[in-house]
């Protein structure tokens, strides 16, 4: 009943937004138009694994605001420990299906805005992700919200950002 399966479009934050991604990769009839996710490439490998060498150092951090923001980038660390212990016996949490930093293989994978937050835990690896995208011919839209951190979509009516993020998807979708 009008449903044309050509223009799909896809968001989601966190652990959802990744869905977004197994999704993008095995969309073998192109008919996701286009993907807005938010923390585009979690990545559950440790921190001192990673293959773009996540540092506190990469966050420009005023002194004053220091402890805060290494407590929020604390949290989502502490989260990835928690993830990768629901899995015993995973031995390789590179799985392109849950973080696509890992991918190698685009083909199948539609244009993408990728939303990122100023102190999130995922920014250094969608720093790393988003030019991979664009070295495979990708066409990628960074959306950077400065001052917010891992969750501030949840925020949605007292934060501007997830407003103004909640308008942007909107404004594309009804533009297309």
């Amino acid at each position: 009943m009008g449903f044309n399966d050509t223009q799909i479009y896809m968001t989601g934050d966190s652990a959802g937004g990744e869905l977004y991604a197994a999704c993008g990769l095995t969309d073998n009839k192109h008919q996701i138009r286009h993907l807005f996710p938010m923390y585009a490439a979690i990545d559950i490998t440790d921190t001192s694994k990673t293959i773009y060498h996540w540092q506190y150092s990469d966050y420009d951090m005023d002194p004053t605001d220091e402890p805060f923001i290494h407590a929020r980038l604390n949290k989502i660390i502490y989260v990835n420990n928690v993830i990768r212990l629901l899995y015993p016996g995973i031995e390789n949490v590179e799985n392109l299906l849950i973080s696509p930093v890992y991918s190698h293989d685009f083909s199948k994978f539609p244009d993408i805005t990728i939303i990122e937050a100023e102190f999130d835990y995922y920014l250094q690896s969608n720093k790393y992700f988003a030019p991979k995208l664009r070295q495979a011919g990708k066409n990628v839209e960074e959306v950077f919200y400065k001052g917010m951190d891992h969750g501030f979509l949840d925020r949605s009516g007292s934060c501007n950002q997830s407003e103004d993020l909640l308008q942007l998807i909107a404004s594309e979708i009804n533009n297309n």
